[in-house]
């Protein structure tokens, strides 16, 4: 195993934060299963029970609020690893050793992708309850969780590019939350200030295309498992699928554009915490000392 995985594996689960970040996001989880279970019973004097359309759209409102959940859980987890061994003056200690400046990198990635994968396993027990009354099954969910792990890897490297690239915590949260936001809603407000100022002055209609910058925004993926399953779409009356026959293809393309550009930040990452090449320093402070 990954020494510094194997280190931050051990430090992290032996703390009270691990128990008590779990709890809290089984409870809110629980929470909004019964609003919308209770809603969807009680609501109603004419029909008392679940009908097969209410457990899909519940479930649809679930899918996508845990993985609101998951984007603003993961940077929080990743931000800090470089800047916080930055801060506390064991970063240069660590580079020492005689692992690679990318195994360093992945080990505090994973480290932090674990806590993820404890959070996602954590709310299998939640997420079942949809089987009692059916119309969801087994190979949705795991679609779905195969979806949530890759985008937690994505945040989860735009944290750890950040926390190399700011030398404070502080510094390098913000800057992850606020490219968390920006895939999330700025993609979103892009396409619609593009349908204010391009399509609806020539009569023409977006609802016929899928931009192509939304291919980045995460539920444009959660969107198309949700569309395969139900026909029901996260974007409807926003933007259409165009004239794409597999309903996957935005998820497809999603996954690959988030592996990709993980491969790159992480890639980026561990250049920067080498003290060996340009983005190290150390090769400037060289080449300045010859100058003198």
């Amino acid at each position: 195993m990954n020494p510094v995985l194997k280190k931050e594996l051990k430090t992290k689960m032996r703390t009270w934060r691990t128990p008590v970040m779990i709890s809290l996001y089984v409870l809110v989880l629980s929470l909004l299963i019964m609003l919308m279970f209770g809603d969807v019973i009680f609501s109603s004097s004419y029909y008392r029970g679940l009908r097969l359309s209410n457990v899909r759209e519940m479930f649809f409102i679930f899918a996508i609020f845990q993985l609101l959940l998951l984007i603003f859980i993961v940077p929080a987890t990743t931000s800090g690893s470089i800047s916080g061994e930055r801060e506390r003056s064991t970063l240069d200690l660590l580079i020492c050793t005689k692992m690679s400046s990318f195994s360093i990198i992945l080990g505090k990635l994973f480290s932090s992708i674990a806590e993820i994968i404890v959070l996602l396993i954590a709310s299998i027990p939640v997420m079942s309850t949809f089987f009692i009354f059916g119309g969801i099954s087994p190979g949705n969910i795991i679609l779905i969780f195969g979806f949530y792990f890759v985008t937690a890897i994505f945040f989860g490297s735009i944290g750890i590019f950040m926390s190399t690239f700011f030398k404070k915590t502080s510094t390098s949260t913000v800057a992850s939350y606020v490219m968390a936001l920006f895939l999330l809603g700025g993609t979103a407000f892009i396409v619609l200030l593009i349908r204010v100022l391009f399509y609806l002055p020539r009569g023409l209609s977006i609802t016929q295309t899928f931009p192509i910058i939304l291919y980045a925004n995460p539920l444009s993926g959660l969107g198309s498992i949700l569309f395969k399953m139900m026909g029901t779409d996260i974007l409807s009356g926003f933007i259409g699928r165009g004239s794409v026959n597999n309903p996957l293809m935005p998820l497809y393309i999603n996954l690959c554009f988030d592996i990709v550009l993980s491969a790159i930040l992480l890639y980026l990452s561990a250049l920067k915490i080498n003290p060996m090449t340009k983005l190290g320093g150390r090769t400037r402070r060289k080449k300045a000392k010859g100058k003198k």
